[in-house]
């Protein structure tokens, strides 16, 4: 395979043209890159062999470009502001105290977000990087310093510590509490993607139902509250994820049968992660908040 990169010239020697063809001079070129003149001629003569044609004219003390030389400074100088902007834009990556965060769009939603101020104040050196996915990541491979995933740890070197079970319960505007008490039978359902299902939840509670599929289908767990919210249906939301939904009674929880489950959600980091202050803070802060540490 040829290689696209052999008849590129020498990049360092590229800058030290850049600048002398910019400032017209190669003595200020040298003073703007801090080295010798000798350096910023020894780099043009470099390109200028790598590229078989002279870019300056020298007349005693004054260098003037030649007519590549014009042509190849609007490339450089457009190509190394390119990469300049580029550089730039890397250090949102590294800024102190920055963490990375995979977690559920639910969970983001439903759990963090409404918690994410107070970490803020009493933290306000670190800064949270939220990522909300439904797909799990190997911390091994990605850029990613805590995770919230349903796969304990088992990547080498990872920690794991249970977060939060996803329990079940149906869950309703108020004017349609009554009539699911009433007829659940009967009463629109919505539906997201847990296999937590309500055919699991009416077997349970010792209700039969014909049409136990039909209603309003979700992939994100937060949608299907804020239609339950609506009256659109009940929903079998997880109560801790609607916890402020049900304390501003937009929602109720009805029914008296909560399905437990046996999906639990963990936090995982690499212990290699942890020692980095700003992680271990944020981590030790979804530890004692984790609604399984809270009983």
């Amino acid at each position: 395979m040829p290689n696209p990169y052999r008849r590129l010239p020498p990049l360092g020697a590229l800058v030290g043209f850049e600048a002398a063809a910019r400032l017209g001079s190669f003595s200020l070129a040298a003073d703007e890159l801090n080295v010798t003149q000798s350096a910023i001629s020894h780099q043009i003569r470099t390109l200028e062999g790598h590229l078989g044609q002279p870019l300056f004219l020298r007349t005693g003390r004054r260098v003037e470009l030649t007519d590549a030389g014009r042509d190849l400074l609007g490339t450089s100088a457009a190509a190394l502001e390119t990469v300049r902007q580029g550089v730039r834009r890397l250090a949102a990556y590294t800024k102190p105290g920055s963490v990375v965060v995979l977690m559920p769009p639910a969970i983001a939603r439903g759990w963090f977000l409404p918690r994410l101020p107070a970490f803020r104040a009493a933290h306000p050196g670190i800064e949270p990087w939220l990522a909300t996915l439904d797909t799990e990541m190997d911390l091994s491979e990605a850029e990613i310093d805590i995770a919230i995933r349903l796969t304990p740890a088992q990547e080498v070197g990872a920690r794991a510590v249970p977060f939060l079970r996803d329990d079940r319960a149906p869950m309703a505007a108020p004017e349609l509490d009554a009539a699911f008490a009433r007829s659940p039978e009967t009463v629109p359902l919505v539906h997201d993607e847990s296999p937590d299902d309500w055919q699991r939840w009416f077997d349970a509670a010792g209700v039969e139902r014909a049409d136990i599929s039909a209603g309003l289908n979700f992939d994100d767990h937060a949608m299907a509250l804020d239609a339950a919210a609506q009256g659109l249906g009940v929903f079998l939301g997880n109560p801790v994820l609607a916890k402020d939904r049900l304390a501003d009674g937009r929602l109720r929880q009805v029914g008296a049968h909560v399905l437990e489950s046996e999906r639990v959600f963990h936090l995982v980091a690499l212990e290699r992660t942890l020692h980095r202050q700003s992680v271990r803070v944020l981590w030790d802060w979804l530890c004692a908040q984790a609604p399984l540490a809270e009983g």
